[in-house]
Formats: structure tokens, sequence, C-alpha cells
């Protein structure tokens, strides 16, 4: 089964980056995150009229930023890259929905 929601594709993302399965990270995502909070905040919602959201924390030394729009994208950086250069940033990137 694949999951389309945004901290499915963390996971994903993460997993990639390491080199490993999603099933084999340690600890697991929600950890670190509350994952149904996370695909809530970010979800895309054709209804709603908030603003952007950006959403960062650092999850096994990677640092790990959703923004909601206007599409969901994710990108995964090693924790000692520079943040500030967004050029250098995404590793995995996508238009995701639930």
């Amino acid at each position: 089964m694949v999951s389309h929601a945004p901290s499915y594709r963390v996971i994903e993302a993460v997993a990639q980056k390491k080199g490993v399965s999603p099933s084999e990270l340690s600890p697991p995502l929600f950890s670190v995150v509350d994952p149904e909070a996370l695909d809530t905040l970010v979800q895309e919602d054709a209804d709603s009229n908030t603003s952007q959201v950006v959403v960062e924390f650092t999850y096994l030394n990677y640092v790990v930023q959703i923004r909601n729009a206007p599409a969901v994208t994710i990108s995964v950086q090693d924790e000692d890259a520079p943040t500030d250069n967004p050029g250098s940033v995404p590793e995995q990137k996508g238009s995701f929905e639930d």
C-alpha cells in the first residue's frame, strides 16, 4: 500500500537519503513528531484561505522542511548543510494528495 500522506513521504525521503528501507528507520518518525498532526497541518484544502505553512524539524540528522502552498513539498538535507540556500535543499519534492 502506497500512502500519499506527507508524513509517509517524509519517511520515504529520509529512507532514500540514508539508503535504507522505510521500515529500517530507527527511531520511528512518531518519536519526533506526531504524523497525524503533521498531515493535518500541511494538508491541501481548497476551501481553506490560510496562508502558507512551513514546518521544519530534525529527524535522524536530517533537516526536514515541509511547505503546503501551492502544493505540499518536502525537502530533506543533511543537518550540517546550510539552510539559507534553497537551491541546495530539495532532495525529494512533489505534490501529494490525500
